[in-house]
Parts: C-alpha cells; sequence; structure tokens
C-alpha cells in the first residue's frame, strides 16, 4: 500500500509539474479577408478616442487605408486611394486632443487628422520606418524617419527628424548613420526622455532634436538589415535591445538580444536565441506572453523566404535557453502587440506583405 500510494504521490506531482510548463496556444482569427491589397503597413492605437485599441492597416497596390475598430472590428476606411507604405504611428499631432495618423505613403510622409482624416503633408521622402514622439519636450509631437538600404533604394545610412513648430510647421533635421534598416524610440539611459535605436546602435536624446550622441552598443552583430525592439528582458531594470535579421531572402544570420550594461555607453553582451534563420525575419517582439514572469520573443518570416513562413514564439525557459513553439506556417509581416481581449495576457496582430488578410493570434493562456 506504501508502495503504491507513493506511486500516486509522484504521478500526482510530476502532473503539477507538467502543468506549471504548459504553454498557451494561440487561436488564429480573421478580422479582415477582403483587406487592402499588399498589407505593407500595420499599427494600432485608439483612433475614435473610446479608450479602445484599434487595429489600422494599409494597402501597397490598392485600397488604401482601413482601420478596424474595437471590441468587434467593425471596419472603417480611412483613405481609399493612396498607396500605404511600410509603416504608421497614431498621436495627436495638432493638440486638439482627437486622435490622428502619421503614415508613410507612397514617396511621402504624411498625416491624417482625425476625425475626419484630412490629409497633411510633411515631407516629400521615401520611408521605410517611422516613429512619433515629442523628442524636445515643447508639447508638440515629432516625427522621425528612415529608409531601407536593401533594394536598391537610398536613405537606409539618413535619420530624417521633423520637429514640429506652432501652426503646423514642420523643421526638417538630418542625421547620417550606418547604411540599413531598422528602427525604434526607447528610453535607453533611464534620463525620461526617449532615445534611438538603430541596427547596432542608439542615440542619446539631448534634449535638442538637432543634436543626438552616438553610441555603439555592439561589435559582434554585423547584419546591418535589422527589425528591433525593446524591452528589459532579464528584469534587472535596464532597457535591452533584440535584432532580427529582415533582409534579404536566400541569406542566413541569427536572432539576438542585447543585455544592458548599468553604463549603456558601453558595449552590450550579445545573447543568441536562435543560431541559424533566414533573413527575412521582418517581425520581433517581446513580452511575457505566458505570464511565468520571464520575457518570450515572437518571430515572423515574410513569403519571399523559404516555406514554411513560420510565425513562432520562442518561450523564455531561463539561462538563454528557449523553447520553439509555431504557432502559423503562413508568415507575418511587421506584427503588433496587445491585450485585445483584454484577458490579461498578450495577443498579436499581423498580415503578410502581399496579402489582404488580416490576422490575429489570440493568446489563449489562462
Amino acid at each position: 500500500m506504501k508502495t503504491l500510494n507513493a506511486i500516486l504521490l509522484i504521478a500526482a506531482f510530476g502532473f503539477l509539474i507538467s502543468c506549471t510548463d504548459i504553454k498557451p496556444d494561440f487561436t488564429e482569427k480573421i478580422i479582415d479577408d477582403q483587406a487592402p491589397e499588399n498589407l505593407w503597413m500595420k499599427t494600432t492605437g485608439d483612433i475614435n478616442n473610446d479608450g479602445l485599441t484599434d487595429i489600422l492597416v494599409g494597402g501597397w497596390q490598392s485600397g488604401g487605408m482601413a482601420a478596424y475598430l474595437a471590441p468587434d472590428w467593425k471596419k472603417q476606411m480611412i483613405n481609399d486611394s493612396l498607396k500605404i507604405s511600410t509603416d504608421a504611428e497614431v498621436s495627436d499631432i495638432n493638440n486638439d486632443k482627437i486622435t490622428d495618423i502619421v503614415a508613410l505613403v507612397n514617396k511621402a510622409i504624411v498625416w491624417f487628422a482625425g476625425p475626419d482624416w484630412e490629409l497633411h503633408l510633411i515631407d516629400s521622402i521615401t520611408g521605410h520606418d517611422v516613429e512619433v514622439c515629442d523628442f524636445d519636450n515643447d508639447g508638440l509631437i515629432d516625427v522621425i524617419c528612415r529608409n531601407q538600404c536593401a533594394f536598391g533604394t537610398s536613405g537606409g545610412h539618413t535619420l530624417y527628424f521633423y520637429n514640429q513648430k506652432p501652426l503646423g510647421t514642420w523643421t526638417q533635421y538630418q542625421k547620417e548613420i550606418l547604411d540599413g534598416e531598422g528602427l525604434q524610440i526607447a528610453n535607453i539611459n533611464n534620463d525620461q526622455k526617449q532615445d534611438i535605436v538603430t541596427n547596432g546602435y542608439w542615440f542619446e536624446n539631448t534634449g535638442n532634436i538637432s543634436l543626438w550622441n552616438e553610441h555603439k552598443f555592439t561589435d559582434t552583430w554585423k547584419w546591418v538589415n535589422t527589425d528591433i525592439d525593446v524591452i528589459d528582458m532579464n528584469n534587472d531594470g535596464l532597457p535591452d535591445i533584440l535584432h532580427s535579421p529582415s533582409e534579404l531572402a536566400g541569406n542566413y544570420y541569427h536572432i539576438s538580444w542585447f543585455e544592458a550594461p548599468k553604463d549603456p555607453s558601453l558595449i552590450w553582451k550579445e545573447h543568441i536565441v536562435v543560431d541559424s534563420v533566414e533573413t527575412c525575419v521582418h517581425s520581433i517582439n517581446a513580452a511575457d506572453f505566458n505570464l511565468d514572469g520571464k520575457i518570450d520573443i515572437i518571430t515572423a518570416e515574410m513569403q519571399q523566404g523559404v516555406d514554411p513562413d513560420e510565425v513562432a514564439v520562442f518561450y523564455n525557459e531561463g539561462k538563454d535557453s528557449w523553447e520553439k513553439h509555431v504557432i502559423s506556417s503562413k508568415g507575418s509581416h511587421s506584427m503588433r502587440l496587445y491585450d485585445f481581449d483584454g484577458d490579461g495576457d498578450m495577443d498579436v496582430v499581423g498580415a503578410n506583405f502581399a496579402e489582404h488578410i488580416v490576422k490575429m493570434w489570440v493568446n489563449q493562456q489562462q
């Protein structure tokens, strides 16, 4: 009897351990299968000022820009004629307490004034990445843009800053940087100002939008075309940087995160997450998907790579150990994270750049 009880106790204990190791499933949900064609742009934000985060997408081939309003994802057109490029951000540009949209379109940076989405030109240049922020703390939203270098285009070696002035005018500043792709903003040195992260470098915000202090954070990462995220990966209170190789298909590199030292002006330690991937991982994001207190990573491969085009979650097992779960074999591009269903865990929205299907991967963590 004692032996039987011991066996049952061990089995029960093993069951409890296995339960704690269960990873959440992601259920794929189609938001719209008749979205604009060639969905280069995906972003999120509260565009109707109801306190709920909406989804926005834009088509390069045709269809313009569409919004899907939370919580039932009712479709609303923002623009039905422009060719929408690869990035957009939601913010109150003109300080009227109504949300606006900054977007990259064909050969221009523009903003749409809510709620009627009147079109305004910021500059006539081609961009690949855009971010918005009040960089100089004057109460007006500024814009930063960068192009890419991978397809014979130019502009990946230049940061374009647009400092908003009263009455809606913009002053442009430029900074030459290492050529490539990728742009993110984050408070790297914890000084309450938003800094800039590009491939292998971060640029310290001095409070003067025309003056940025350049810091190289890696001597080991060499791939210049990147997708970027910033988050505290190891719970030490310092923001770390993630890189994935985003261009071009047919080459192979690795996925990494870089550990911030106490002095972020020094070189950061590189932690390799995946040794070898095809260089078309055009989406990398991080969050605690399974709510175990450790930051996980999600990546997505674009369509031009070798099939299957994986959307994969890498669960953080600690000590540079990762458990890979593939949640789709159809790929995606420039995904966005948010708790769309309000259940306390992070969901994912995306679409592949050559398709017209908007997808959500709903996190089923309980």
